[in-house]
């Protein structure tokens, strides 16, 4: 049988306002099912890098947070350190970039807690039965708390095609030297007569894998360019992300999709503990061709769309990723003219099937692609 895809469209007015429909959304999805008085609840987010300004509004997290006391639990919100170099390495910078963010106590009514300590080592080894890992590296708070949630900003992503749920998780809770494995089939190559020696790439490369050196342009100029040195490189993928004048592309080591199942591997050892006491939220607004790691924000690909949610997180990811697909595509924008129909993420992130984590992700018994979804708008008078 389906899994139930509750939804709720960014719509609003007078008496379907925003806040009213969501906390709507929650109770129909009854928290109560996974949430027992006392339960330490995870609510895995992102708090976005500095500079972006499309990651998911901490006033959402409120809401969450709020239902998640109704019932007696005791919230935080959470993440793990990044792999590149930026505002969230590590759990000092990290909880500064989320306050700066939003993410105060009093914006939020919960405290931030890096979910794999201060440099990314608080991890426990999980066994899975996967394709690519019989074992993964998952920080320790996800493996400790009584219950998840995702709370994830749905949009594009350079090397998944689209970040959801399983990103969140996967991606989300894998430890730093677990991302780097995630990311080992990513090898970037450097365009040398495209580069304009700028340097953002280097500033973002956390090995100090890239230098400019010399080259001779076709015309005969003598230039500076970046290089990459593939020995040094881990392959997560923040130089392709970073170039403005996109001169680096990705030179996959395999086939694309090994990446994405690699994730969902992870998500699936991630709720080791709690596949039962999970529920995932995506929001289908601010839906940008790339990820919230970024330190800017480009237009959205398509108009807001709204929220689904379901204790199912192969559900909501297919769910949300037939809303966009489904939607008009906006003309100002990274997507394409050919792209604006039935695979928007393919169109812009060309060669990447982003289905594939939906595929693996079933395969492991994570959930199902399969799911029914349930609107929640309609018109009401009565006071909340």
């Amino acid at each position: 049988m389906p899994h139930k895809v509750y939804f709720i469209s960014s719509r609003a007015d007078s008496r379907e306002r925003n806040v009213k429909k969501y906390r709507r959304m929650l109770r129909e999805l009854d928290f109560g099912r996974i949430i027992t008085s006392g339960d330490l609840v995870a609510i895995k987010t992102s708090f976005g890098e500095q500079g972006n300004l499309t990651y998911l509004r901490p006033q959402y997290a409120r809401l969450v947070v709020d239902e998640v006391k109704r019932l007696g639990g005791k919230p935080f919100l959470t993440d793990s350190n990044t792999l590149y170099a930026g505002g969230r390495q590590n759990s000092r910078d990290h909880i500064v970039t989320a306050v700066e963010n939003g993410f105060t106590y009093s914006v939020t009514g919960a405290p931030v807690v890096i979910a794999d300590g201060l440099k990314g080592r608080d991890f426990r080894t999980v066994p899975i039965e996967g394709r690519h890992f019989s074992e993964a590296k998952i920080a320790a708070l996800a493996l400790d708390s009584n219950a998840i949630i995702s709370l994830a900003h749905f949009k594009g992503h350079m090397v998944c095609g689209f970040g959801g749920a399983i990103k969140n998780l996967g991606m989300g809770f894998g430890a730093r030297s677990g991302k780097q494995m995630m990311h080992s089939d990513v090898l970037p190559v450097v365009k040398p007569d495209e580069c304009t020696a700028c340097a953002q790439c280097i500033k973002w490369c956390p090995e100090d894998a890239i230098a400019l050196v010399p080259h001779e342009r076709a015309d005969g100029k003598g230039v500076k360019v970046a290089l990459i040195d593939p020995e040094a490189c881990i392959g997560c993928g923040e130089c392709v992300a970073t170039c403005f004048e996109g001169a680096i592309d990705i030179n996959w080591k395999s086939d694309p999709a090994i990446v994405q199942e690699k994730m969902a591997e992870y998500a699936t050892a991630a709720l080791t503990e709690t596949r039962t006491k999970f529920a995932a939220i995506n929001h289908v607004m601010d839906v940008t061709p790339d990820c919230d790691c970024l330190g800017w924000s480009d237009n959205p690909i398509v108009p807001n769309i709204g929220i689904v949610a379901s204790f199912d997180p192969v559900a909501a990811d297919a769910a949300a990723l037939d809303l966009v697909n489904q939607a008009a595509g906006i003309s100002d924008s990274a997507l394409p003219r050919e792209g604006s129909g039935e695979d928007k993420f393919g169109s812009i992130h060309k060669g990447i099937d982003s289905t594939a984590q939906l595929r693996h992700a079933e395969s492991l018994g994570l959930g199902s692609a399969s799911y029914e979804l349930v609107p929640l708008d309609r018109a009401e008078t009565e006071e909340d």
